[in-house]
């Protein structure tokens, strides 16, 4: 916001100085008159002995610019800055075979667990412009997708591009968990630790089946370091249908498979890490999920306001001055009651 102000309005009274000095002028212009031959050529007056009219002129602009320059006009803009720390979160998110489970529906019919996810992490991860995000992806073993970034559009391609079956099959929740807490620890050692906190997202449908560390290891770590662990688990238990696949990779038709998620060891985790166990048997309830850790986790905003302000009287002291100096002959016929010279 921008306004138009003056630092001491209080000057204008100055104004009332022009009439006066109107008036004085008048009064201290009866004095002698000397006639002296060719002297309008050099004093700047006219024939007469009288004043020019535009010197005159331009003391009283110069009087009133120089009170217009007294009273500072100024330029008063309010800036309004936010001011945030984001976190760094990490997704860790289950790709083992198990994930094709098509226990989900979507608007053309059943849908697997991941194209279930999917739509639904990339919302997450655009709602939150201010925290630096990164990916690791397990199966039987866990890798970095991405590191903590906030190029956000580059990290939506890359969960746009992930695949069930890129990883060997297994299901290795205590090594994705390690991965993401390395990868957090790894990005307050990159950079000044301006974040507004960190935690870690863990996304699975299965028990932990295969890896190097357990679930229970990697909950004492995250604990350790106090990173609250917020753990989704996708799907539902019992029989679920399942897409079968010949050797070429085509798909030949839909069986039952049991379906089994270690809810309790996830809860475990996120009781003892400070986060929160969501399941997410539905689209609906796998929105709510992620709407639920954005809320308990999202970013706090400050407003502070700046004020900047512009000093603009150099633009009326200027000219004020250079008409004083225009004016010149006339405070020379005002400093006293001196003769006056006049061309005759």
């Amino acid at each position: 916001m921008s306004g138009f102000g003056f630092a001491h309005p209080w000057a204008f009274a100055a104004l009332l100085l022009i009439p006066a000095a109107m008036a004085w002028r008048r009064w201290r212009g009866r004095t002698p008159v000397w006639l002296v031959p060719y002297a309008a050529a050099w004093t700047g007056r006219g024939r007469g002995g009288a004043t020019l009219p535009w010197r005159v002129a331009a003391l009283y602009a110069a009087m009133a610019l120089l009170t217009v320059a007294a009273a500072r006009p100024q330029r008063v803009d309010q800036r309004e800055e936010v001011v945030s720390r984001g976190h760094n979160l990490m997704l860790a998110i289950d790709l083992s075979t198990s994930m094709l489970a098509e226990d989900y529906r979507g608007r053309d019919g059943p849908i697997n667990r991941l194209e279930a996810i999917r739509p639904v992490i990339r919302r997450f991860i655009t709602g939150r412009p201010n925290d630096r995000i990164g990916v690791v992806v397990f199966a039987a073993r866990a890798y970095t997708l991405a590191p903590l970034t906030t190029d956000h559009a580059w990290l939506d391609r890359q969960v746009a591009a992930i695949r069930i079956g890129m990883l060997e099959d297994g299901t290795a929740i205590g090594d994705g968990l390690g991965i993401a807490l390395a990868g957090l620890e790894a990005g307050r050692a990159r950079q000044d630790d301006t974040s507004a906190g960190q935690f870690v997202v863990l996304l699975t449908d299965g028990a932990n089946t295969s890896g190097t560390l357990t679930p229970p290891q990697t909950t004492a770590i995250a604990r350790y370091r106090k990173v609250p662990v917020y753990t989704v688990g996708a799907g539902r238990d019992g029989m679920v249908p399942f897409p079968i696949f010949d050797d070429a990779g085509r798909r030949i038709g839909t069986r039952q498979f049991p379906s089994s998620l270690d809810v309790e060891a996830l809860k475990t985790m996120a009781a003892e890490t400070g986060g929160r166990f969501l399941q997410a048997g539905d689209v609906k309830a796998l929105e709510a999920a992620f709407r639920a850790i954005d809320g308990a986790r999202k970013t706090e905003f400050r407003v502070r306001t700046r004020r900047v302000t512009t000093e603009l009287y150099p633009w009326a002291l200027g000219p004020a001055l250079l008409l004083l100096a225009l004016a010149a002959p006339v405070w020379g016929a005002l400093a006293g009651r001196a003769p006056r010279l006049v061309a005759p």
